[in-house]
């Protein structure tokens, strides 16, 4: 029997480690209460709640915004035709475009109106909304926009606002992921994240786990190129999701979150199996890194065990190179999660892997 609650606080987790590197301390996480795992909602909009806390004790953004009012004194740049099309002269007045440095600038807005719309959804707890309602006087002088109107292409982080990253990453989920409009354009919520984002969150949380607990592995996603003229060829280049590199050996995991692990076999009815496309994509990332086949770098499809499949494991040597398919069982209990990703970082620290 699959259990709804240890799925969500899952999630939970994968976001705390994708966020912030690490778990929300145990005085963080008590405070949350038990409405954060009754669904979705509840817990992106807590988590939501305890980043931007964080955020706000140091210090509101601002940025410069662009402006033009009826003023009756000069700033800025003078509209001469509004002023006269406005009678503005006749009020002693005149219409000015300049600059203000103040709160209302686009991330800003992007978190009000992120809290907004969880406001206003009934799938948040009672208690979420008046941890939300706190906050958000922070942001009585911030516009809300138009979900829609929303350019994240056009939102750049520098030194000034890196450490809004976290939040707007978060929002964008929100907004992006978990609101949608109707066809009268009223914002409603989705039933469910689609398995994009989740599998976005799933292999962001591996990485992130390697490089909080193993540092010395320097975890990473690396680009690999299949020709030796990648900038004047067609050949596209390919990205891992997690590199492991310890002394000499390298483990390259691609993570995978889907809703069936194994899959009918149309030779061999009786046999289910694994994905080729996955299995010709990791040994492509292998054999691109250890061409000699030194045995120097190993490959793993580690695949998230969401619904009543069979746990796998799976060791074998494919076309010179040792291949190996796990699951983790993303059901199970959070200690165990941390144990089956213990063993596989000892597993490549002694070299052992079976």
């Amino acid at each position: 029997m699959i259990s709804v609650d240890n799925k969500v606080k899952n999630i939970y987790y994968m976001l705390c480690y994708s966020f912030y590197g690490d778990l929300l301390s145990e005085k963080e996480e008590e405070s949350l209460g038990s409405e954060a795992f009754e669904n979705i909602y509840n817990l992106f909009s807590l988590l939501l709640y305890m980043i931007l806390k964080r955020q706000i004790k140091k210090g509101m953004y601002k940025d410069y915004n662009d402006f033009k009012d009826e003023i009756n004194v000069i700033k800025g740049k003078i509209n001469l035709n509004d002023s006269i099309n406005n009678n503005s002269f006749v009020k002693k007045k005149i219409i000015c475009e300049y600059d203000k440095y103040d709160e209302n600038c686009l991330l800003n807005q992007v978190i009000k109106t992120s809290i907004y719309y969880l406001l206003k959804s009934n799938k948040i707890g009672t208690n979420t909304k008046e941890l939300l309602k706190k906050l958000s006087v922070y942001f009585d002088d911030v516009d809300i926009v138009e979900i829609k109107s929303i350019n994240w292409d056009k939102i750049r982080f520098n030194r000034n606002n890196l450490a809004y990253k976290y939040v707007i990453d978060l929002c964008k989920l929100i907004l992006n992921g978990l609101i949608v409009s109707d066809k009268k354009g009223n914002n409603k919520f989705k039933e469910f994240l689609d398995d994009t984002k989740v599998s976005s969150i799933y292999e962001n949380f591996i990485k992130a786990y390697y490089r909080k607990h193993y540092p010395e592995f320097k975890a990473s996603s690396k680009r690999l190129y299949l020709t030796d003229k990648p900038m004047s060829s067609n050949i596209p280049m390919m990205k891992t999701d997690i590199t492991l590199e310890y002394n000499d050996k390298v483990l390259i995991i691609d993570a995978k979150f889907y809703n069936k692990i194994l899959r009918d076999n149309y030779i061999n009815p009786r046999c289910r199996t694994i994905s080729n496309n996955n299995l010709y994509q990791i040994l492509t990332y292998v054999d691109n890194q250890d061409p000699y086949k030194e045995d120097k770098v190993y490959g793993m499809l580690l695949y998230a065990q969401t619904i009543n499949e069979p746990t796998v494991s799976i060791t074998e040597r494919l076309n010179g190179h040792k291949i190996m398919v796990k699951t983790l069982d993303m059901n199970a209990v959070w200690d165990d999660i941390k144990y089956k990703l213990n063993m596989i970082a000892e597993m490549l620290k002694q070299d052992t892997f079976n």
